[in-house]
């Protein structure tokens, strides 16, 4: 539009004439906008070289228009380039209208690149754990509707930002980003390759249901369908791993906690052993299930989904030994539990460097 390019014109000038040493490029973004409105108004940053530069920021509106003209940190658009943030718009639907560096200039490009590069398909793995992360945060919506499902209001509020960080986590699964920018990202979202079961309907019923009962439960199924496709994600780009890889030396490493779990005991520190065991017992778990299934389970997964391996070796719950005080059968789990890692470590062709001396010790080291 005509007015779109003589503001442009207008801000260009102004740092030709005012702030040449002070601006290092200036960028207009969004122009691979889609179904938007003409009169939302061109949208444009700049990337300021020093304090004086910040002050070129100006939002103001024109002709019933908004416009926000802001600075943006070489920080944030790096964590855009390797999309630690769902804004790839601002780096990839850009266009350079000003440079005073090339330096920066080719700074720049590089990023647009490096977030190509992102979202190529060569690191879905980490896309994925992005994903995890994103979602993650929707629980603290959960339980404020939970807390506060008197209010109708609350709840409504709680189920949107449960809404929008879902369907950003969604974005970072299927390797896109939403072109849009706010607004357009729960629309857009429906467009996904990879979506969770019933993902539509369950939006519809969270944003038009009239019951706060309704809308936690649906945001509840939301969120378990949305954990469910990310966890099949992540098996998919699963990554097999030798049990000797991640065995060596572990339980040489792992000795000083079970050691740790005895002094416990005989001091009668349980929150020490409640710590220490439950340690224990997700760490192992989670090694061994690497093994088994080829990917790494993290405390973004319950211990549910990948404690069977611990269960099904060690035959315990340490935990449970701990709520119940019972220092002799304690002591007699944690023999059992030394015992059958380092068979499990045996059995699988692993060498411990176990010395019953320091000349033991010696002998092996002067060799080693």
């Amino acid at each position: 539009m005509k007015r779109d390019k003589k503001i442009l014109e207008i801000v260009k000038n102004k740092i030709l004439n005012e702030y040449k040493k002070d601006i290092l490029l200036l960028v207009v973004y969004g122009n691979d906008k889609a179904d938007e409105d003409e009169n939302l108004g061109i949208q444009f940053y700049f990337i300021p070289k020093n304090e004086r530069g910040k002050n070129l920021s100006t939002q103001f509106i024109v002709e019933d228009v908004s416009y926000d003209l802001f600075p943006i940190s070489w920080e944030r658009l790096i964590a855009n380039a390797a999309m630690d943030s769902p804004q790839g718009y601002l780096l990839l639907d850009t266009e350079v209208i000003y440079y005073s560096d090339e330096e920066a200039l080719n700074r720049f490009e590089n990023m647009k690149d490096s977030l190509k590069t992102v979202l190529s398909g060569k690191y879905d793995e980490a896309l994925v754990n992005k994903a995890y992360e994103y979602f993650n945060e929707s629980y603290i919506y959960l339980y404020n509707m939970y807390k506060y499902k008197d209010s109708m209001s609350s709840v409504r509020l709680e189920a949107g930002k449960l809404l929008n960080k879902i369907a950003n986590a969604l974005g970072f699964a299927n390797r896109e980003y939403y072109k849009n920018g706010n607004g357009s990202v729960l629309r857009d979202s429906l467009k996904l390759e990879r979506l969770p079961k019933n993902y539509k309907v369950l939006v519809n019923d969270i944003i038009f249901s009239t019951s706060s009962e309704e809308i936690y439960l649906n945001s509840l199924s939301l969120a378990e369908n949305t954990r469910e496709l990310l966890l099949a994600m992540k098996k998919e780009n699963k990554q097999n791993e030798l049990f000797e890889t991640l065995f060596t030396g572990y339980y040489e490493e792992l000795k000083k906690s079970i050691n740790k779990c005895k002094l416990a005991v005989s001091q009668k520190d349980y929150y020490k052993l409640y710590e220490l065991f439950s340690y224990i017992q997700e760490e192992v778990g989670q090694f061994v299930a690497k093994v088994e299934e080829g990917i790494w389970y993290d405390d973004r997964n319950a211990f549910v989904e990948y404690g069977k391996y611990f269960k099904d070796i060690f035959g315990l719950d340490l935990l449970e030994l701990t709520s119940q005080k019972d220092n002799e059968q304690i002591l007699m789990a944690i023999d059992k539990f030394e015992k059958d890692l380092v068979s499990l470590m045996r059995n699988n062709q692993i060498k411990l460097l176990d010395f019953k001396s320091v000349e033991e010790f010696e002998i092996y080291f002067r060799d080693k």
